[in-house]
């Protein structure tokens, strides 16, 4: 009876398991955004598409997190620096049987000098679980979001003008030194030739 019991219990679990996992299509699997204009200016769109592959209503809610563990971080790309810059909108779904449902991720980053030419990774995980369930046996998906920063010399190069007025004072300044100099030396060849 104990073998029966230790051998159904866990069969019985991974039945559950299953039946409770939402069956959803998440689209795509990973995105790039690429900012090329001025952080500022520029507040970047892009959808996620999810299909409730369920005969039963499913609800749809999402997190945003570092890859997790760190190795599984993609070459030649770090963490984003505060994960406050991402929103995803709606915070959660209800998607109807064999419907889709779109969620929109949006960048505002702010312009500093260090977060240029940046290639950050991270992920918005979903999860759906059927309506009204406390989802603990739901699955998860986690969408790769691969955020390119502009090259820096791309930023726009704005003329310092008070460093333009300190050039024009020291090239007024060496202009009137050679000037002055130039009539002390006449001055004196003047005075020796006449003595």
């Amino acid at each position: 009876m104990n073998k029966t019991f230790c051998v159904l219990l866990p069969l019985f679990l991974l039945f559950f398991t299953i039946y409770c996992q939402a069956n959803v299509i998440v689209e795509p699997a990973e995105l790039t955004v690429t900012i090329t204009d001025n952080f500022l200016q520029e507040s970047t769109s892009t959808n996620i598409t999810i299909l409730n592959d369920n005969n039963y209503t499913i609800n749809v809610t999402w997190y945003l997190e570092h890859p997790n563990p760190p190795s599984l971080l993609r070459p030649n790309r770090t963490f984003i620096e505060n994960l406050s810059w991402m929103h995803v909108t709606p915070s959660w779904q209800l998607v109807d049987s064999y419907a889709i449902a779109s969620f929109s991720i949006f960048l505002i980053i702010p312009q500093r000098s260090d977060l240029f030419d940046q290639h950050w990774e991270t992920w918005v995980t979903f999860t759906p679980h059927r309506e009204n369930d406390n989802g603990i046996f739901s699955q998860e998906y986690a969408i790769r979001v691969y955020i390119d920063t502009p090259i820096s010399s791309a930023q726009p190069s704005i003329p310092d003008s008070n460093a333009q007025e300190h050039d024009f004072f020291t090239l007024l300044l060496i202009t009137g030194a050679i000037t002055t100099g130039s009539l002390l030396l006449l001055f004196w060849f003047w005075k020796k030739k006449s003595t």
